[in-house]
């Protein structure tokens, strides 16, 4: 971690600059700092492989910077979409908090953006004594725009086609185009360790994604069972859970059991014996389930979840996901069916074929583990 009290050298750079997520705010002076601290540590580890990365704070900001010219669009992206407890990121270009600086840049920025016939909006924030106001930088920004050689281009601050974002913090101002949104909540790691049960199954990511953004560092349990789009989940599971995941092959298991309609409770049972297993051996104690209140027709019987409380002995947490559309997490290019080819939907349910000796041979199957 660098760490810097002047910050002159960022003049003239391009950095991504991280917008702490809003629920830090409301912590504690103490928490916060931690909080913050265990932010950064996280994306330091995503940008392990770029060593030429730095990561600094600057008044309630953390900046993002390189000596080489990565693609800050790309990476951006990478951040907000693996890292909890961020607000939002924009790369941007720093320049001086001085008038002459800001309007001659963000001059330069609205012209290799602003297309002709088009409307446009200077957005300005500013923290610090300046001897000028947010609302005479805007306008005098916007002034030389309108002067510009843009044809045809014109203010619009209720639905511009372009924006142009003055981030002005003491003796630095930002100037950027975009912002990428963030998962926000609060960083991971920050709330302990759980091992995640997740197949090929929106709810099963989605259970896990919830407890990622409550700060818990998430380790998943991945059970391939032979269904045609589970590369998919895999590749999504590696991008959005960095570290340590197990991938245990149950496709073999589920076709010896094909003509049960107790299928999916059977499975669910064995899947989550394993994670207590996996779970045990690295000392962690609390194992998060997609089981309780999904959000795409899934269906449990309140017996069907006082076998599955009985069956592990650690805590499981079972996040609610009833009324949750596919806010803030990108699993929109992931099917929403079952979690296998032998189901047509999971119904976690006590069905008349359902019985304990039958369990019991479902369970002693010996998982492949890759």
């Amino acid at each position: 971690m660098a760490s810097f009290t002047n910050y002159s050298f960022l003049i003239n750079k391009h950095v991504i600059l991280v917008r702490i997520g809003g629920e830090l705010g409301i912590k504690s002076r103490q928490t916060r700092r931690r909080m913050v601290g265990q932010l950064r540590d996280n994306i330091e580890r995503i940008f392990e492989q770029y060593p030429d990365f730095n990561v600094l704070e600057f008044r309630d900001r953390l900046l993002i910077y390189s000596e080489s010219n990565n693609n800050l669009n790309k990476l951006s992206h990478l951040i907000v979409n693996s890292v909890s407890g961020i607000s939002s990121v924009s790369p941007a270009l720093v320049v001086k908090a001085t008038e002459n600086s800001i309007i001659s840049s963000g001059l330069s920025n609205a012209i290799a953006i602003i297309h002709p016939h088009s409307s446009f909006a200077v957005r300005v924030r500013r923290e610090g004594d300046h001897p000028f106001s947010s609302m005479d930088i805007a306008s005098k920004l916007g002034a030389k725009i309108l002067s510009a050689p843009i044809e045809g281009v014109k203010v619009n601050l209720e639905s511009p086609d372009f924006q142009i974002f003055l981030d002005i913090r003491g003796s630095l101002a930002f100037i950027y185009t975009e912002i990428f949104k963030g998962i926000d909540g609060i960083p991971s790691q920050s709330q302990g360790v759980a091992i995640a049960l997740i197949r090929p199954n929106s709810n099963s990511v989605l259970a896990a994604w919830l407890m990622k953004k409550r700060g818990v560092q998430v380790i998943p349990v991945f059970f391939r069972t032979g269904k045609s789009s589970e590369e998919t989940f895999l590749d999504h599971v590696k991008s959005q859970f960095n570290g340590n995941f197990i991938v245990i092959s149950i496709k073999d298991l589920l076709n010896s059991f094909i003509d049960y309609t107790s299928l999916c409770l059977f499975c669910q049972v064995y899947c989550e014996k394993m994670c207590q297993e996996v779970a045990k051996n690295g000392k962690i104690s609390v194992i998060i389930s997609p089981t309780c209140f999904n959000y795409n027709n899934e269906t449990m019987s309140l017996e069907a979840l006082e076998i599955l409380e009985k069956r592990v002995s650690l805590s499981i947490i079972r996040p609610i996901q009833l009324g949750f559309f596919s806010k803030g997490i990108d699993i929109d290019h992931l099917d929403r069916f079952a979690c296998c080819h032998f189901q047509s939907k999971v119904s976690l349910e006590i069905f008349d074929d359902f019985n304990a000796t039958m369990l019991e041979k479902f369970l002693s199957f010996k998982p492949k583990v890759e």
